[in-house]
């Protein structure tokens, strides 16, 4: 009987390029209101701390809309608790830029006022 196959050791080689997902878009905001299941609504603000306006495939330009966001699940996983008011960093997919993936709560020594 043949000894049992290592399959790691017939396995192909990772290609040596970045993976093939889609890049995403990292922003801050500031969350406006606390909603159920860990969602919140998150103000976009740019580096100059004004709020930031984000052009969608239409060519107009609104007042900056509030962005729909879920708590990342490593933040669920460490009880990071989020409130109205804090600074965050969030994930925006470029299909889809009015909903988010909150990743990173700023600390008050990490934001930048500007």
């Amino acid at each position: 009987m043949p000894p049992p196959r290592n399959r790691n050791r017939d396995a192909p080689d990772p290609p040596d390029e970045p993976s093939s997902k889609t890049p995403v878009i990292e922003i801050e905001g500031e969350v406006v209101d606390s909603l159920p299941n860990t969602m919140f609504l998150v103000k976009p603000i740019g580096p100059n701390g004004q709020p930031l306006r984000i052009q969608t495939g239409d060519g107009t330009e609104d007042e900056p809309k509030a962005i729909l966001a879920h708590l990342a699940g490593k933040m669920r996983l460490r009880f990071i608790r989020v409130g109205v008011g804090d600074r965050v960093r969030m994930q925006l997919s470029p299909y889809d830029l009015s909903r988010g993936r909150i990743t990173w709560r700023l600390r008050a020594d990490q934001r930048v006022e500007r």
